[in-house]
């Protein structure tokens, strides 16, 4: 235990970084300099003054643009993109009719409601790599994704946030461009429309490409690779998982309470062995996405020590409809703390 001690493994009642006032909230910005590794949070970034209930963090992900453009200097921003599915009927195991959600429109205020239906898994692609083009000013180019496609470009600003579904295969853009001081963009890539992985290699790899080529840095994140129900019709497997994983500058690993080994340890093994088996990875390429909502803290525990064990980049917090902020002995403070720190967040600091 001595070992995993110096490296900052073992839980201890370590004060944070300040006082923390009764009714205020656990953690704050000076917290972030204080961190080892990267920490992601899926939320617009902080505002100068305001209460910011997602410290620490030294990215935050939105698809906020507005938010995005004016984050405090030391906190990387990026763009959160959904990745389009298509709607055409699915059958799973037993002849079960998979039913799933239309895919979600840019939001510049994250009030949107809307939501848009593709006939065709090609069909979604191209509003995919259409939406990516125009964020990164790149308008004629989105114009042919479209047009080759058979898909119809209309800006989110045309369309009221509360209203029904968009009309079949209308690609909605986000209203305006990603901000220069951006470091890139995070496409969500939930698709399971029964695209086969070579569709989904070659389109990850065509993705990728178009940012990078912009000079943004390209983010992936996947649903967990060790759940036959998640990643059965997405195309991501252990024969094509090493290279998506070079083509990103990072790729989630989902740890949840929901995992199929009912276990945090094994389902971190489980996935890190789909990724390596087509051929070696750079583990600075993969991001944890560690569910807050329904862990424990011995499973926040354990994400600390992988990630400086095996030397992954870092963290993503994913809520999953927890609340963030408050009092230091909430359990999911406990938990970001433990991940975040080594410690406990310790409200007598």
């Amino acid at each position: 235990m001595a070992a995993l001690a110096g490296a900052g493994l073992v839980c201890a009642m370590v004060p944070l970084a300040a006082a923390t006032a009764p009714g205020a909230d656990c953690f704050s910005a000076a917290d972030n300099a204080r961190l080892r590794f990267e920490a992601f949070q899926q939320a617009p970034p902080p505002r100068d003054g305001a209460r910011y209930p997602h410290y620490p963090l030294s990215a935050a992900v939105s698809g906020q643009l507005g938010r995005l453009a004016s984050a405090p200097k030391g906190i990387q921003t990026w763009y959160y993109h959904w990745a389009n599915r298509a709607a055409t009927p699915l059958v799973g195991a037993g002849g079960r009719q998979i039913v799933r959600k239309l895919n979600l429109e840019p939001s510049r205020t994250g009030n949107r409601r809307h939501r848009s239906a593709f006939s065709s898994i090609d069909r979604a692609n191209a509003c995919t790599m259409a939406q990516a083009a125009s964020l990164l000013g790149q308008d004629a180019r989105a114009r042919r994704y479209a047009r080759d496609a058979g898909v119809t470009l209309i800006n989110e600003r045309a369309l009221p946030d509360e209203a029904p579904p968009s009309p079949a295969d209308t690609c909605v853009l986000a209203s305006g461009k990603l901000p220069p001081r951006a470091s890139g963009i995070m496409l969500d890539y939930e698709v399971q429309d029964g695209r086969d992985p070579q569709t989904t290699e070659t389109f990850l790899t065509a993705y990728a490409k178009l940012v990078h080529a912009a000079g943004k840095r390209v983010i992936l994140l996947v649903n967990p690779l060790d759940s036959p129900g998640q990643q059965r019709f997405t195309g991501v497997t252990a024969e094509n998982a090493h290279r998506i994983v070079a083509r990103f500058d990072r790729t989630t690993l989902v740890l949840w309470s929901g995992n199929v080994q009912k276990s945090l340890p094994a389902s971190y093994a489980a996935q890190m062995a789909i990724v390596k088996a087509g051929g070696p990875v750079d583990p600075k390429r993969l991001l944890i996405d560690f569910e807050l909502a329904g862990t424990t803290l011995d499973d926040a525990r354990f994400v600390r020590q992988a990630i400086i064990r095996d030397g992954l980049a870092g963290v993503l917090f994913w809520r999953n409809y927890a609340s963030q902020g408050g009092a230091c002995a909430a359990p999911v403070n406990q938990r970001i703390a433990a991940i975040a720190f080594g410690e406990a967040a310790d409200e007598q600091r």
